[in-house]
């Protein structure tokens, strides 16, 4: 029980997941289903070589299912709400490059070992603005804690825009967090604050965006 915990206290976008192949069901005709199930299968087989990788090689693992599972520069700039416009081009860059960053990080840092998980999709579900809910929960030692994504299809290509884990919506958690650091340090203030962040994870490998990510100007996802 102990990953779940830190799972669920840490960034919950990072969509806390792991799978066992055996519970998935074929989703063939459900894509939206078919990412969550990629994206937990890659976690699962991380976690199996968790120790072998180490931080580094568990963050270059898990770079490109990420980049294909989630639109990263869209939750990045929901996450700011109307804050966004406060920065100017080059800090959004800066911002969206190591927004990526931690959401990777964060993955290679928490999912570092398997100790007998098991994770299974209850049911997918229709979701305002065309959008599809996938239900999952997470399975430990008999215990189970729901976490649901939300995709959205843009271009023909489904991916995750935010998670929900007991209730909590993590594109909320983190707009009311990057808000409050804007309004309280201003623009400079909140890119030095992201870059304190990341220098808690050890050395992040330059590992090249996998997918194109898109954004919206204004989006309800959370």
């Amino acid at each position: 029980m102990k990953i779940v915990t830190r799972l669920i206290r840490g960034v919950i976008a990072t969509a806390v997941v792991g799978a066992s192949i055996s519970v998935w069901t074929v989703a063939a005709a459900e894509p939206a289903q078919t990412v969550v199930e990629n994206l937990d299968s890659a976690l699962v087989n991380t976690m199996k070589q968790g120790q072998k990788l180490g931080f580094a090689g568990r963050y270059k693992e898990l770079a490109p299912v990420i980049d294909q599972s989630f639109d990263l520069n869209r939750i990045a700039r929901l996450a700011l709400g109307t804050s966004w416009s406060k920065l100017d081009s080059k800090q959004q860059m800066q911002y969206k490059s190591m927004f990526r960053k931690d959401t990777l990080a964060t993955y290679a840092s928490r999912f570092d070992s398997y100790s007998g998980q098991s994770f299974k999709i209850k049911n997918v579900k229709d979701a305002p603005g065309g959008r599809r809910r996938v239900n999952t929960v997470i399975v430990s030692k008999g215990k189970e804690i729901p976490i649901s994504y939300l995709l959205d299809n843009t271009g023909g290509t489904w991916k995750i825009v935010n998670v929900v884990a007991k209730g909590a919506s993590d594109l909320a958690l983190k707009r009311a967090q990057y808000t409050a650091s804007i309004r309280d340090k201003g623009p400079d203030g909140f890119i030095q604050q992201f870059r304190i962040q990341l220098k808690k994870y050890p050395e992040i490998p330059n590992v090249p965006v996998g997918a194109a990510t898109t954004a919206s100007p204004t989006d309800p996802a959370a």
